[in-house]
């Protein structure tokens, strides 16, 4: 029976990331307390941990399309399977999360190394990542008639 729909949140919850911004926030708060004319950089101590505590990385996949959004950047994105000629889940070596543009294709990833990886018809390259890419490829495997290969 095919897996009609995959859903995925993810959200930066690494332990290590955190402590990265703890000891910033403690660092740009104890600089402010030294010389007050440094409020600007209260202001940054203060909305990235909030920024990172609020974004997050939603894909859903359907027997119609991708969709996918990094909230609160922006809204939902969606490539239709008819657009799509390849969907594989792969291993990339490269570290760093977020968004960004990588060796000719954009990165939407929050956390590990395993993502989606998508070509379309018009050359357009995407990799979301995933924290469940068993399931991702379950998905892929009982809607192989979705796209061609």
């Amino acid at each position: 029976m095919p897996m009609n729909t995959f859903t995925e949140l993810q959200r930066f919850r690494q332990w290590w990331l955190w402590g990265i911004v703890g000891i910033c926030t403690i660092i740009g708060i104890s600089g402010i307390l030294v010389d007050s004319s440094a409020w600007p950089v209260l202001l940054v101590v203060l909305v990235l941990p909030i920024f990172m505590w609020v974004y997050r990385l939603d894909t859903r996949f359907d027997r119609e399309s991708i969709h996918y959004r990094a909230f609160p950047l922006f809204g939902w994105r969606t490539i239709y399977w008819t657009d799509i000629t390849k969907a594989t889940v792969t291993t990339y070596a490269f570290v760093g999360y977020g968004i960004r543009w990588n060796f000719g294709e954009w990165v939407y990833n929050v956390n590990g190394n395993q993502g989606l990886r998508i070509e379309t018809s018009s050359g357009k390259r995407i990799l979301i990542g995933t924290q469940r890419p068993d399931e991702v490829r379950v998905f892929l495997a009982s809607n192989n008639a979705l796209f061609t290969s």
